[in-house]
């Protein structure tokens, strides 16, 4: 009996010793939804455990715009850019991340601070359901998907441990709302009779047709269709910075030989397809009825529906 006894504790001895080895943990915020943010911290949170990031906004990450297959943004950790996980002993909440002096309660158990690796951005454009009757599908929000590549964390007992790809998940921005709203305003044409153009000053937004073809606008009743292109019949959205002065989108603005530094541009999309529908009629002059049909819009890399038949509106040239 005290053979057994004896190895029995060698056994367990054995068992407990320091196998040299490091304590592998493991943290996963993948499956929890909601990123959320406070200024440039982006954060989740998981009861008692939080994961963030600051990243400045002079690194662009989380543009506006989708990036291509294969291509995400990269951003490496290091400087301003930081990544951290830590541990607390009660639920953590947003204040805990974002207020400098934050509730004492609950206190971080430990802190995890990545050292170096690549933080990778893929951005993808979020749609509105198509409208029924337009056929027209705006971005409504993009969302950013995070993944952190070969990132390896400095953890509060010393030790390191390193991820060679750890998925943080998704953060979402809310896309930039475009009125588009001139179908009720009188279409103007410059002296040169190459370009087209609807302006909001209240709205901050124009519509121009630039490089207009001569055959377009004919100088009699009847109806034309030509195709929109980047070169010719080049229909181009400006949204404008604002506020705007009530005299900044005049003649003098569309019609010089370059577009002025002011207003500055805030968004600019270029419609690379559809086709525009010219329908003249007599009353008091030629009243041209121009629509745009099947046009999309493209900004960087990331494009809409404008929809299937939208007025742009009437140009009247009288005799």
């Amino acid at each position: 009996m005290k053979k057994f006894l004896g190895l029995l504790v060698l056994i367990v001895l054995l068992n407990g010793c320091d196998d040299g080895k490091l304590t592998v943990d493991t943290i996963d915020f993948e499956n929890v939804s909601g990123a959320s943010s406070c200024g440039e911290i982006i954060y989740k949170l998981k009861e008692s455990e939080a994961l963030f990031m600051n990243i400045p906004a002079s690194e662009n990450a989380f543009v506006n715009d989708e990036t291509l297959e294969g291509k995400p943004r990269e951003i490496l950790i290091e400087g301003e850019v930081t990544v951290k996980y830590r541990s607390y002993n009660g639920k953590v909440s947003k204040d805990n991340i974002c207020e400098i002096a934050g509730p004492i309660t609950p206190a971080a158990t430990s802190e995890w601070i990545a050292k170096s690796g690549t933080i990778l951005v893929t951005t993808k454009a979020i749609y509105s359901a198509t409208n029924t009757e337009t056929g027209q599908k705006k971005i409504l929000r993009y969302s950013h998907t995070i993944v952190y590549k070969n990132i390896v964390f400095l953890k509060s007992d010393g030790t390191e441990q390193k991820y060679d790809t750890f998925t943080f998940g998704d953060y979402e921005t809310q896309a930039t709302v475009l009125p588009f709203s001139f179908a009720s305003i009188a279409l103007q044409r410059c002296s040169s009779k190459t370009k087209i153009f609807s302006a909001r000053n209240t709205g901050n937004e124009s519509l121009v047709l630039e490089n207009v073809d001569s055959n377009l606008i004919p100088n009699n009743t009847g109806t034309i269709t030509q195709s929109i292109s980047t070169t010719s019949n080049k229909l181009v959205y400006r949204l404008y910075e604002s506020p705007l002065p009530s005299t900044a989108l005049q003649l003098d603005y569309f019609c010089g030989n370059t577009t002025p530094d002011l207003p500055a541009i805030k968004e600019e999309w270029i419609a690379t397809e559809g086709t525009i529908k010219v329908e003249t009629t007599t009353s008091g002059g030629l009243l041209h009825k121009i629509s745009l049909k099947n046009v999309t819009f493209k900004r960087g890399n990331s494009t809409f529906y404008f929809g299937n038949d939208m007025l742009f509106g009437e140009l009247l040239l009288r005799n």
